[in-house]
């Protein structure tokens, strides 16, 4: 099934497809697209989009497209045209073997639980997982969402050098960046670059915190990676995978799941009795117990009703089976982040007008009468003591606050504090302003912030598998992994490096 939908601005460069379900007409995420009788391809992006080179429609070539749970189909790559994104519908694999192989294999389903089926993947990872040195060149971005919208999108293209499923990623595995940029056909929103704030609470992850590791966003999505990093600590409650796993998780099993003609285990899991809820996925081979898929997603925890729930972190990992052996084929990690915008009431100037001698107060917004009328709202203090009012007067967004010289100490204190001003010694350390629950005519509340919510992702799509031996890099061509990606690393493009391309997503989820 095919369709048509006009594109704007499209790269000349490069035809666009669509992966939509043939039965819902939501997007295909997450599914391979590759190059039929090549070894290079992309994976579909969050809006079911993917991109592919004009020169390979130019060669005739075909692609081949598989996704868990729909059939494999092939499209020739002629269908395709610059000027407009090919949709195509992929249509949902059914259960179509012959009735006794079915009885058969619910019979030896049937003698296994769900967390024993768990139990047997966790332990044939050494030998399902690739153990020799190999390598991947792939395409790796990070970004926000906003709005629906892409926002801070940098992309990168790279190769990865794997020395051993055994080894640690982190002190082993090698990176070399072959190009990247910060992508300016999105918006640049500098409010959501900030850096985590916890002490202010400008920018947090609510219930959690993001470690970085001792590394960049690589590094950090590759902790979270917890198949590949199986003996180690990778994020709370999957913990160390090999051990701690199975004991915090309870287990259920679900109707199987087809890949390309396979059946495959589909073991659900959750965990409860925490500050969050958590859910997941595991997608299990049903000769040799290989772990296919991983999803895993925490959601805040909230009382009944339909509302829909918030995610705080989701990781998904797929590998590809290639000569008997797993492999990577993709790794997306995404979490929420609140954002503390400036407050809409502030204190914009003060002044203290030595002709009435009043402070005169001026706001950002037309200020509501019955709290903006409270001295007790105002608590500003010279030399750490509290300065004494008898009147408050508010024209607009003005107040004027009218000094108790019935006071003697308050009296002496205004007279100090003026002698200063007059020789333009009043400071910040001297003299400080307190202002509370003072209100606008809208209700906003004096230096109160609101708050925005953002997505954040950090994912990495294999785009040619490499087995063979290959000589390493010199070391200064590596990316250093305690740098940010994208600030000051080594660039180094191989000869074939055309080959390779960025699978930049379309400007909008909604698109």
């Amino acid at each position: 099934m095919f369709g048509i939908f006009v594109g704007n601005g499209q790269e000349k460069d490069f035809v666009r497809g669509q992966l939509l379900d043939g039965e819902s007409g939501q997007p295909v995420v997450f599914a391979t697209v590759r190059i039929k009788d090549k070894a290079l391809g992309v994976i579909s992006n969050t809006d079911g989009g993917f991109k592919i080179p004009l020169k390979y429609k130019l060669a005739g070539e075909v692609l081949e497209i598989s996704s868990m749970g729909y059939e494999k189909r092939e499209v020739a790559l002629s269908l395709f045209n610059t000027e407009t994104i090919l949709i195509l519908k992929m249509k949902p694999a059914l259960f179509q073997l012959e009735e006794v192989t079915v009885r058969e294999k619910r019979r030896r389903a049937a003698r296994l639980t769900a967390r024993e089926i768990v139990y047997k993947a966790i332990a044939n990872l050494p030998s399902n997982v690739a153990q020799n040195p190999y390598s991947y060149v792939g395409y790796y971005r990070d970004y926000q969402l906003k709005d629906g919208n892409y926002t801070n999108l940098n992309e990168a293209l790279m190769q990865v050098y794997h020395q051993g499923f055994t080894l640690s990623d982190y002190e082993t595995s090698k990176v070399q960046i072959f190009d990247y940029r910060q992508n300016t056909d999105f918006p640049i929103d500098t409010l959501g670059l900030k850096p985590y704030d916890y002490a202010k609470r400008s920018k947090t992850i609510s219930n959690a915190t993001l470690s970085s590791y001792g590394g960049n966003e690589f590094v950090i999505l590759r902790v979270h990676n917890p198949i590949r990093n199986y003996k180690i600590n990778s994020f709370d409650f999957v913990n160390r995978f090999d051990t701690d796993f199975t004991r915090n998780h309870t287990f259920s099993k679900e109707e199987d799941v087809i890949v390309n003609g396979d059946y495959l285990y589909h073991i659900s899991f959750e965990l409860v009795g925490t500050k969050v809820e958590v859910e997941g996925d595991l997608y299990i081979t049903q000769d040799n117990f290989a772990i296919m898929g991983f999803n895993y997603t925490t959601y805040e925890k909230q009382g009944g009703g339909d509302k829909e729930r918030t995610i705080l972190f989701e990781t998904k990992v797929e590998y590809m089976e290639e000569g008997g052996k797993l492999y990577l084929s993709y790794h997306s990690m995404h979490n929420a982040f609140r954002l503390a915008t400036p407050p809409k009431l502030q204190l914009e100037d003060s002044t203290l007008d030595l002709n009435r001698n009043q402070f005169i107060l001026v706001f950002t917004k037309l200020l509501e009468e019955k709290s903006a009328g409270r001295l007790t709202n105002y608590d500003i203090r010279f030399n750490g003591k509290r300065l004494k009012f008898k009147a408050v007067t508010i024209i607009g967004n003005e107040v004027s606050l009218i000094p108790d010289f019935n006071n003697k100490k308050n009296r002496d204190l205004f007279r100090e504090l003026i002698y200063l001003a007059n020789r333009e010694k009043v400071n910040s350390e001297n003299l400080s302003i307190e202002l509370k629950r003072i209100k606008d005519e809208a209700g906003n509340v004096i230096n109160e912030p609101e708050y925005e919510y953002r997505k954040q992702f950090r994912e990495f799509f294999v785009q040619e598998l490499q087995l063979k031996a290959l000589m390493l890099p010199n070391d200064s061509l590596y990316m250093n992994k305690t740098r940010p990606i994208f600030k000051d690393q080594p660039i180094s493009k191989p000869a074939n490096f055309n080959e390779y391309w960025m699978n930049t997503p379309l400007k909008s989820l909604k698109d």
